[in-house]
């Protein structure tokens, strides 16, 4: 995973994991799939350990995500408890248990002071990644013990050589974007029209094989997705596939995937 905290940009080495990050750019899912990946060297997250698997269908049982409930403005101090009751108990299958805050800045006072109190002496199997593109909203007590984490805003740094571990995380990316709204997929879609032919037939492969393993997951599955979304967002994806073999630019076929995954308001 390519991302960069103001030392030389290169893989997350689970080995040396901080307790705690910061991460912009919607890439919290892929980190959280570094952490309980069980990949032998190599980039992490690996996309084929069986905790890889799990992680892509949102299944993993040591991967925990605390966000605003539909019925508050905030992520209220009471999740916040929650959580720390839950990070005593050790992991079920992976080596380590990553927790996910979405939308961290949505934290009020009270939860981020108790949120600190867990930052201040965390269990060495949890690691926490607050997911937020306004990190300055928090307090500067969480931020001074967490790592942060931007991601490269430039899609051709993100799809350098049209790698495979490049083009998983800009899919990674859309899945979280269809989670997060309309601003988040605009965003998304702004930094694929950059990309060339040869990068953006790398995305749409790996988009497309997250949707069929995200279609694949089973009655109990706790993903966000609806499998209506994620079915409607692997037909676009097959359709932006064939218009590319046409010639048809990066340009029109990330505003033609925009428009087709918009969520509109009846």
């Amino acid at each position: 995973m390519n991302l960069t905290d103001g030392r030389p940009s290169g893989n997350i080495d689970t080995d040396r994991l901080s307790h705690a990050y910061i991460v912009s750019g919607g890439l919290a899912g892929t980190l959280a799939g570094s952490v309980v990946c069980a990949g032998a060297g190599g980039a992490k997250p690996c996309g084929v350990c069986p905790h890889c698997a799990k992680a892509a269908r949102g299944v993993h049982p040591d991967i925990m995500v605390v966000e605003k409930a539909s019925d508050k403005r905030e992520i209220v101090v009471d999740q916040i408890r929650e959580l720390k009751k839950d990070v005593i108990i050790v992991p079920n299958e992976a080596e380590k248990k990553a927790y996910i805050v979405k939308d961290a800045d949505l934290m009020n006072k009270n939860a981020q002071n108790a949120f600190l109190q867990i930052l201040e002496d965390p269990p060495s199997h949890a690691v926490f990644i607050l997911s937020t593109d306004t990190p300055s909203a928090l307090l500067p007590t969480v931020r001074s013990r967490c790592v942060d984490i931007k991601a490269r805003t430039d899609a051709e740094a993100v799809m350098e050589a049209g790698t495979p571990a490049a083009a998983a995380e800009m899919a990674e990316m859309l899945f979280f974007a269809l989670e997060s709204g309309n601003s988040s997929l605009v965003s998304l879609m702004f930094k694929l029209e950059k990309l060339d032919k040869e990068a953006f037939a790398a995305f749409l492969s790996a988009a497309r094989s997250q949707a069929a393993a995200r279609l694949r997951e089973d009655a109990h599955s706790v993903s966000s997705l609806p499998p209506e979304t994620v079915s409607n967002a692997e037909r676009v994806l097959v359709k932006a596939g064939e218009m590319l073999s046409l010639n048809v630019s990066a340009g029109h076929l990330s505003g033609m995937i925009c428009a087709n995954l918009l969520i509109v308001d009846n």
